[in-house]
């Protein structure tokens, strides 16, 4: 069984390789895997931001978005590495505001926005593209009556939590413990425990609520120039898709009820990019110009995909 990354993409200069892209790609329906290229579905891998939307889905067992009156947009902005533009960050603000909550709770660093186009020099926490899932920790502690210190440490009933969810969704187990980039737990699954708790995600009604409003909201969900909020609008609501550093993207088509996982074994944004819509294209689940990618500044063509379908 193979347990190695493959060479996805090679991109070339006058005939000659310059750069190799290694990664896995995995499709699947609700029974099985029935397209892989490279790792194992056994492999051991961290969602990093991909679990995003399984963490905010703790919201759905208990009454807080009636209680606290939470918006739809609100949901998809506690599921979003969001670009850090300002609107981003004044809908964190109200967010904190509204429930008594301040910035300094948040323990997380200052980071410069993935979107700088109106960015004035001075990065805060609000900033780092992950302030919004630990918007939620916070606001779902509160709501429970936890001590809103610590919150980002395993030991912290909210990660309890969020864990017990994660084991619930995946069907999985975990004692493999790292941390995310925001300091907040990370659970190592299996390649195929990833999809199974996806797939249980997307079929249980009593989380609905939150693919809607990430549906709803592509923008408030990454932001511009994010390429899970380019699917989604791309493919008009059709394509849920989720991004996560360590070269991540998860696909879900709601019709043909089917799962397109990609994990790169380099974190680069571009050629993640330029292998999802290729192969969204050969699948037939999106059609995009994936040409307008395929080219240096010369106009010399320098993509060569290395999958077949």
């Amino acid at each position: 069984m193979n347990n190695d990354h493959e060479i996805l993409l090679k991109t070339t200069r006058q005939g000659y390789t310059d750069f190799c892209y290694w990664g896995s790609v995995y499709l699947a329906n609700e029974k099985k895997i029935y397209y892989k290229k490279g790792l194992s579905p056994d492999s051991i891998v961290f969602m990093r931001s991909v679990a995003k939307p399984l963490q905010a889905s703790i919201i759905c067992d208990y009454n807080i978005i009636n209680d606290y009156q939470i918006k739809q947009e609100d949901l998809a902005l506690f599921c979003a590495s969001h670009s850090g533009s300002n609107l981003h960050i004044e809908k964190i603000k109200a967010i904190l505001k509204k429930h008594n909550l301040k910035i300094k709770d948040l323990s997380i660093c200052p980071q410069e926005p993935l979107d700088k186009r109106d960015f004035k020099g001075r990065k805060t926490k609000l900033h780092n593209n992950c302030s919004a899932k630990h918007t939620m920790m916070l606001l779902v502690s509160k709501y429970l009556g936890f001590d809103l210190k610590g919150y980002e440490k395993p030991s912290h009933p909210i990660q309890k939590l969020i864990k017990e969810k994660q084991e619930h969704l995946s069907e999985y187990k975990s004692n493999i413990l790292t941390y995310d980039g925001c300091c907040t737990p990370l659970w190592g699954l299996p390649v195929k425990n990833v999809i199974k708790a996806y797939f249980n995600f997307f079929h249980d009604d009593k989380y609905k609520i939150i693919i809607e409003s990430i549906i709803k909201n592509p923008y408030l969900f990454g932001g511009y120039n994010r390429q899970d909020s380019e699917i989604i609008t791309l493919s008009k609501g059709k394509l849920f898709a989720k991004v996560g550093a360590g070269g991540f993207i998860i696909i879900y088509n709601f019709k043909e009820d089917e799962i397109l996982l990609i994990k790169l074994a380099q974190n680069n944004n571009e050629a993640r990019k330029l292998i999802t819509l290729n192969i969204l294209n050969k699948i037939n689940w999106i059609k995009s110009e994936v040409e307008n990618y395929e080219y240096n500044q010369k106009n010399q063509k320098v993509a060569k995909y290395c999958y077949k379908f």
